[in-house]
């Protein structure tokens, strides 16, 4: 009996986990049109001498970050992989704060993506910012660029580096 009721109970808990969090009482605003669930609300998890940080807390020890026009140069050896990525916010979802682009020196771009749809960042976030999470490279389809748009994306290239983001440091100005 009482495995039969561990059972149930796990199998309960595992359902509700993969609900929608718009579904949760914790969700704070409804999924923007095209999306699937809302972010959890741009709430900084920890702050650091440097800044706000959303998502997760920051790895410990953090890893050195890359800036992007050096991964846009040859971004094969760190596809795939975890790291640090730095640049300056050029733009960030205006539906939800649910991705945002970062920038290098020389123009280069990344789109980094908020893990599992999972946090957000504020939709004014400006400034200089160091992302960790998992690099990859994607060919967009007409959708995927529309969506974007929609979101607020100064026309999104058809092929991009993206970022699937754990934790984002936004640096305080200064």
């Amino acid at each position: 009996m009482r495995i039969a009721l561990a059972l149930s109970l796990l199998a309960c808990t595992h359902a509700y986990a993969h609900e929608p969090a718009a579904s949760h009482a914790h969700a704070t605003e409804p999924a923007a049109e095209g999306h699937e669930r809302a972010p959890a609300a741009p709430v900084p998890v920890q702050r650091t001498e440097e800044g706000a940080v959303y998502g997760a807390a920051l790895p410990e020890p953090a890893p050195a970050p890359v800036g992007i026009d050096t991964i846009a140069a040859k971004p094969e050896p760190l596809l795939g992989k975890a790291g640090a990525f730095s640049g300056r916010i050029a733009q960030v979802c205006q539906k939800q704060g649910c991705w945002l682009v970062l920038a290098g020196e020389h123009g280069e771009l990344a789109r980094v993506f908020m893990h599992d749809h999972g946090f957000s960042v504020p939709k004014d976030a400006s400034g200089d910012a160091v992302v960790y999470g998992t690099l990859s490279e994607k060919r967009l389809s007409a959708e995927e660029i529309e969506h974007l748009k929609k979101d607020g994306a100064a026309a999104p290239a058809a092929r991009e580096l993206q970022i699937d983001a754990t934790s984002v440091l936004i640096r305080d100005a200064g």
